[in-house]
């Protein structure tokens, strides 16, 4: 399902999908934060590319999302790895997690090899 471009500012009534699609695509919006999600066994692939995302409900993604492998926050507000550190450990099935263009990617001091 594609809801791009919609300058939607949070994630609601997902519910009403009834858990039919396998990848949601939401970029170009204003989200500044991935949660509330329902129960979605299908769903796999989510992009959030270019919102205003900052913060990621990994408790509720573990919960309601079991078969994530696809997960792209390119674009967003995301300024250190604690905001999507425990992402890989609640979601078992995640495979990819883009975070090109989040200002955590632009920290030259940082050492990537810890």
């Amino acid at each position: 399902i594609v809801i791009r471009g919609l300058s939607i500012p949070a994630i609601e009534h997902l519910a009403v999908t009834r858990d039919q699609f396998d990848a949601m695509d939401f970029t170009d919006n204003r989200i500044t934060r991935i949660e509330n999600f329902p129960k979605l066994q299908r769903l796999c692939s989510l992009t959030f590319a270019n919102n205003v995302i900052e913060s990621v409900d990994e408790k509720n993604l573990k919960r309601n999302l079991p078969n994530l492998a696809h997960l792209n926050l390119a674009g967003n507000q995301i300024s250190g790895l604690h905001v999507v550190g425990s992402i890989g450990e609640g979601c078992a099935k995640l495979e990819t997690l883009s975070l090109v263009g989040n200002p955590v990617t632009n920290d030259q001091k940082r050492d990537w090899k810890q």
